[in-house]
């Protein structure tokens, strides 16, 4: 896994898959499918709402240790199975946005990009993210995240890597 960080790009992650680009997108685009891997591993994920489309929205609980955080997805451009843009939040129960549950002032919204391209049944994800409306202290606070950031998504996209391996086995 490649990670290349620039803070006039946000985070940047760049991993490939030994899986072809519709199953890869497919894991993003089902909630059976992105409830199995999403989250840091360790964490009890639990869909609220799964509604993938442009406009759409996914709402989840992780649990862990005694630790709960409600997490929003609110999509953008879908472009399948190639692009997916979508904006990140912490939320509450009821789904709305609120700030981090770790004692940070955090930036309230992060838009994300993923990209998929696939070469000899090798996907490469390019995952690309930066805060939106977010105060100068916020996105300080972001930018002295992204080694956190690429570590916990290392960790979620090895959950992916197994996914992907069970469901072509």
């Amino acid at each position: 896994m490649e990670n290349l960080t620039n803070k006039n790009e946000g985070l940047k992650i760049v991993r490939d898959f030994k899986a072809p680009k519709n199953l890869v997108f497919q894991a993003f685009s089902t909630a059976e499918a992105f409830a199995e891997w999403w989250g840091p591993a360790g964490m009890q994920m639990t869909m609220k709402h799964f509604d993938f489309r442009e406009g759409g929205k996914v709402h989840y609980k992780l649990d862990a240790g005694g630790q709960t955080m409600w997490g929003l997805f609110k999509y953008g451009k879908i472009t399948p199975p190639d692009v997916v843009e979508y904006v990140s939040s912490f939320s509450d129960e009821d789904g709305n946005v609120c700030k981090s549950p770790f004692p940070m002032d955090f930036p309230l919204e992060i838009f994300n990009r993923m990209t998929l391209e696939e070469n000899n049944g090798v996907t490469t994800l390019t995952l690309q993210g930066h805060p939106i409306g977010a105060t100068a202290e916020q996105e300080t606070i972001y930018y002295a995240m992204i080694e956190n950031m690429q570590g916990g998504f290392a960790g979620t996209f090895n959950q992916l890597d197994v996914y992907l391996a069970k469901v072509q086995s």
